[in-house]
């Protein structure tokens, strides 16, 4: 790849500026669907959405963003995840908006809310500058209904518009003679889905309807809100209201007859505009282990799929995710997708790592324009003026599988002399990778940070005769209930027993312990080691290997 070449966020910034040109003010838009928990698929579009407004603001332009929630949507089906309780009351929901919805957990205002506060809350930690606009809120704005209103008066013209793409797609289902694009909300029963079926435009901006639910029949008045187009209208409609010029996409956008496709037909056709410069990608999946083997799951929101956005901050830095999702290239922004990413958990920390390592060479100056537009983008802050000194991720999980505290922590880590030379910066930032550390290791289990088995068996095998004794009969006299201060004793006394004199061999047993179960010549007092069951677990599997054979 050649050093000049240009991150994709940059070019598609310069996309927006040649598509159009003169404007005072460029507009950057991401949208989500407040169905159930939001993840690290949904985070794609406001991560992308926000590099290029930042790629905007760095060649010269004012700009800003916005993260539309699609909250007047109508709800289909309660989250797998949901309270036993909010599932027996969900048929009485269907069909209504999400923002029209209780809280299932009762701690947020409405269910919208619920998923959407903690991704808004999360945005400064990860340098997010895109603002909540909600779609009541955009559903009631005088721009977006003027246009709506042309929209209703002219839906012949936009039937046809529409109709035109599908036919092209080689879809056969098309919108029928006398389509109304609209979906009232029926006063008596809150639906909006489509059991609430439009009759006629009335004069006025008024819209009557029959809810087949229910059986109520009412007007809909369009300028207070009393309703919403379907989606294919929606989403245009919006581009023109906000003045939006730069929207991600998800990859099942570049199908021919996309709801995208549509969009871009009828704000050409009918309000002579041209639609926003995209940017595609695909999809995350979700990497388990089962039995040994790999399963992808796509994410789901409703299914609980996937990490939350907000959660992911509670195993790893901000700018490591960043990263992860815009270091992703495409040679053509309009005819290519960014790649897909098989997220697997248990990858975390070679996550980080990737990301210390990318670092290292963007101080060392190496990758050219390219690594420095990408670590820029990746970060939430303005790039710290030198390379900041990092103690390993892996190194991180190993100290927070015996430390008390992450003060207690740090004291290992000075111990070992990892700290030496850091500033109070950087000390306080390996503290909060600490914290992380110790957060994926209690998901993933602290039998992560031992050895299997094999490797274990294998690791005794460098040692002579007496240490291999001195380690069985220490593991003996440990699994049989031992306190952990007696530990020291019990080497000391075994060790001499087997001829291995003084400070040099008691240090060969306790080098063996740390081999054998960590695969290091050093580590936590041995004491803090075998007061947890999975150590406890791997010695008497180890001694009952060693008996048989």
């Amino acid at each position: 790849m050649p050093a000049t070449r240009r991150h994709f966020a940059y070019r598609a910034a310069e996309e927006v500026v040649k598509r159009f040109p003169g404007e005072s003010r460029y507009v950057v838009e991401a949208g989500v669907t407040p169905s159930g928990k939001i993840h690290l698929g949904n985070f794609i579009d406001m991560v992308l959405a926000d590099a290029v407004l930042k790629a905007l603001g760095d060649i010269g332009y004012d700009a800003e963003g916005y993260l539309i929630v699609d909250s007047m949507d109508p709800f289909r089906q309660p989250p797998s995840f949901a309270p036993d309780e909010f599932k027996r009351e969900a048929e009485s929901f269907i069909g209504r908006p999400f923002e029209a919805l209780p809280d299932p957990w009762g701690c947020h205002g409405n269910y919208a809310e619920h998923f959407v506060r903690p991704v808004e809350e999360s945005f400064e930690a990860y340098g997010i500058a895109l603002k909540v606009k909600w779609a009541g809120e955009v559903h009631r704005d005088e721009n977006y209904l003027n246009l709506l209103i042309k929209v209703l008066n002219e839906r012949e013209a936009v039937r046809r518009v529409l109709n035109d793409v599908r036919r092209r797609a080689g879809h056969s289902t098309l919108y029928p003679e006398g389509w109304i694009p609209y979906r009232p909300l029926c006063s008596s029963c809150g639906r909006i889905d489509e059991a609430v079926k439009p009759l006629e435009v009335l004069r006025g901006g008024k819209v009557r309807y029959k809810c087949t639910a229910c059986g109520h029949e009412g007007v809909a008045d369009v300028r207070r809100g009393e309703g919403k187009p379907p989606w294919r209208v929606d989403w245009p409609l919006r581009w023109l209201a906000l003045n939006v010029h730069f929207e991600p996409l998800g990859k099942d956008h570049m199908a021919s007859g996309s709801g995208y496709d549509t969009g871009c037909a009828l704000v050409r056709d009918l309000f002579k505009r041209e639609p926003p410069v995209p940017v595609f990608y695909d999809f995350v999946y979700w990497v388990e282990n089962r039995d040994g083997r790999k399963v992808y799951l796509k994410f789901s929101k409703r299914r609980g799929v996937g990490l939350g956005v907000d959660e992911w901050l509670k195993y790893a830095p901000p700018e490591v995710l960043r990263f992860q999702i815009l270091k992703r290239d495409v040679d053509d922004i309009y005819r290519e997708a960014l790649s897909h990413w098989y997220f697997d958990f248990r990858q975390i920390p070679s996550y980080v790592e990737e990301f210390d390592k990318f670092e290292e060479n963007y101080f060392k100056g190496e990758g050219g324009e390219l690594t420095k537009e990408l670590y820029r983008l990746s970060l939430p802050r303005p790039p710290p003026p030198r390379r900041p000194r990092r103690v390993s991720y892996y190194q991180l999980v190993r100290i927070a599988a015996w430390m008390r505290d992450a003060e207690d922590g740090l004291d290992m880590l000075r111990k070992q002399s990892k700290l030496r030379g850091m500033e109070e910066w950087e000390v306080a930032e390996v503290k909060k990778r600490l914290e992380m550390a110790r957060n994926w290791l209690r998901e993933v289990g602290y039998a992560a940070v031992l050895q299997d088995l094999d490797h274990a068996l294998g690791e005794l095998q460098r040692f002579e005769e007496e240490v291999v004794r001195a380690f069985i009969e220490v593991s003996r006299r440990i699994l049989k209930g031992c306190d952990p201060s007696q530990v020291s004793g019990i080497v000391r006394e075994v060790a001499e027993s087997l001829g291995l004199r003084g400070r040099r061999g008691r240090l060969q047993v306790y080098r063996a312990f740390y081999r054998v179960l960590l695969g290091e010549d050093s580590g936590p007092p041995l004491r803090r080691l075998v007061s947890r069951p999975e150590v406890r677990d791997l010695l008497s599997k180890i001694v009952a290997r060693l008996s048989v054979s």
